[in-house]
């Protein structure tokens, strides 16, 4: 994919944890993507630019601008030390826009599940089935985890709340405490249609609860993985370009 050059309008603190980077750049106007969709970032490091992956949080196609929210965690990592300390004006190089899930039309509701490093493309495909233009206003479950109150991502302005459940110290991986919760959700009748992400096995564990214990279809249940233990983000690692862009 052709890379895209953009460069950093604006970048405002979203609590503690966060950081909104807002991209502008003539090729952003033309992009066509679906809620849920996220950008390959060329970000910059000391041994060069390495590739990270951050989902789309808002566009506006006629202000040729797009958001990114970026969560901190350690300020050596390439991502978030970037995201510490980009500034306005900073040339940034992206990548088009991909989606491994998007919204179905067709569900009969919808139901979101993940951990904090999901929140931002899901909350941005909530805050768009409540901003469609749909007669009937929309079927919506579900429920995300972090490990604290202060990790939660804020949700979409003017978009009611979805719960958060919080594991404290317990790991991530295959959550106990995010299936539990999705369990305890008040599920209308029959299958909707789920998106999960987040840390791998517990996607897995989710995955498997819908289709084995409440029968949903495995096409209607949309996984996007997000970590594993070991192992950067999907799309994650150097950049293996020839630079020449």
């Amino acid at each position: 994919m052709r890379p895209l050059p953009t460069r950093v309008h604006s970048v405002l603190a979203v609590g503690d944890q966060m950081r909104e980077i807002r991209l502008r750049g003539p090729g952003l106007a033309q992009l066509r993507c679906q809620p849920g969709a996220h950008v390959v970032v060329h970000v910059p490091t000391a041994a060069g630019p390495a590739r990270r992956v951050y989902s789309i949080w808002q566009r506006s196609p006629q202000h040729a601008l797009i958001s990114l929210r970026v969560a901190i965690h350690g300020a050596d990592a390439p991502g978030c030390a970037w995201a510490l300390t980009v500034e306005p004006g900073d040339a940034v190089t992206i990548e088009p826009p991909r989606s491994k899930i998007t919204i179905d039309p067709a569900a009969a509701f919808h139901l979101f599940a993940g951990d904090e490093t999901a929140a931002i493309p899901l909350l941005a495909m909530h805050a768009a089935i409540h901003r469609s233009d749909s007669d009937e206003p929309p079927r919506v479950i579900g429920v995300f985890e972090a490990a604290t109150a202060e990790a939660e991502v804020p949700g979409g302005s003017g978009v009611p709340p979805l719960p958060w459940v919080h594991r404290g110290a317990a790991s991530a991986v295959a959550s106990p405490v995010l299936l539990k919760a999705v369990r305890e959700l008040d599920f209308p009748p029959g299958p909707g249609t789920a998106y999960l992400a987040g840390e791998s096995r517990t996607c897995q564990l989710l995955q498997r609860y819908l289709i084995e214990v409440r029968g949903w279809p495995r096409r209607s249940v949309k996984v996007q993985p997000h970590w594993a233990p070991g192992r950067p983000g999907f799309g994650a690692g150097p950049d293996k370009s020839d630079n020449r862009w």
